[in-house]
């Protein structure tokens, strides 16, 4: 019977776009079912491949699946299967925010590069209640100081347009805090929509560069997402992006760089997603 209220609340919160309450759901669900899970080994389950969208039908399709294994004792993969629903419900959220909007000023000349740097933070409390699904319900807010670390702002992001350059050039910098030296990097180059996928999977190689240039616009959500409109080319939407018309062919060049180990707790991948966003809000105007 608790179930199948669940099932009742996500369906109708779906049905009204509360993707927050949908997103919510599905993680109380896995908090009921979780006591049910032991230490035993459970049978190994069969792959699962979640929705592209959230629907009634593919919710629908959910829900046999998580029956479907609490009858075959697969507590444990039932439970990551509602979390990961859950984090799409979040993410569809997140997609559906109206609230930011710009103000365009001019773009900087080509080949100029937009830098942005910014300290570290330590948080005050321990904490912060400014992430999904809490700050849906009920807002959130962080106390925490900035800081420099040895003397330097050890995040750092730059953007430049190209001319004579198609596509997009992204590339992630892992380096010494000590003298700077790259430890390691990642590179990745947009070419169609296609390649932009990933942008909301924060293990996918340039996901955090990926979510800034889809966040700021550069081409809409579903069109990643479709089969067909995915295959299309980058360079007119980046043309439109960049604002410089078709005169000629640009490209984007998008670099950021973190001084601090991977899990620092010092909010080193949401401040650098602040500074890339920064710099090529300023590069493209």
């Amino acid at each position: 019977r608790a179930l199948k209220a669940m099932d009742n609340i996500c369906y109708q919160a779906l049905d009204e776009g509360k993707f927050d309450i949908v997103g919510r759901t599905f993680m109380v669900l896995s908090e009921l079912l979780s006591p049910l899970c032991s230490n035993d080994i459970e049978p190994e389950p069969a792959a699962v491949e979640l929705p592209s969208t959230l629907t009634s039908e593919s919710i629908a399709q959910v829900i046999v699946i998580r029956d479907k294994m609490l009858s075959e004792q697969a507590c444990s993969s039932c439970c990551q299967l509602l979390e990961s629903m859950s984090s799409m419900a979040t993410q569809r959220c997140i997609y559906e925010e109206k609230s930011h909007s710009f103000v365009y000023t001019d773009p900087l000349p080509v080949d100029t590069a937009a830098i942005a740097t910014a300290p570290a933070r330590i948080d005050l409390t321990g904490g912060w209640s400014d992430t999904p699904p809490v700050s849906f319900e009920y807002g959130g807010a962080v106390a925490c100081l900035a800081v420099l670390v040895d003397g330097k702002r050890p995040l750092r992001a730059q953007c430049r347009v190209v001319k004579g350059m198609t596509g997009i050039r992204l590339c992630t910098e892992s380096r010494s805090l000590s003298d700077e030296t790259l430890l390691r990097s990642s590179e990745r180059t947009i070419h169609t929509l296609e390649d932009l996928e990933g942008f909301n999977n924060p293990e996918s190689e340039c996901a955090l560069l990926k979510c800034a240039l889809v966040w700021l616009g550069l081409c809409p959500v579903d069109y990643i997402q479709d089969d067909e409109m995915k295959m299309q080319s980058i360079q007119p939407f980046l043309q439109k992006f960049c604002r410089r018309g078709e005169e000629h062919d640009v490209g984007l060049e998008i670099i950021s760089s973190s001084l601090l180990p991977t899990g620092s707790g010092m909010g080193s991948s949401s401040i650098l997603a602040g500074c890339v966003i920064a710099c090529i809000a300023k590069c493209i105007g």
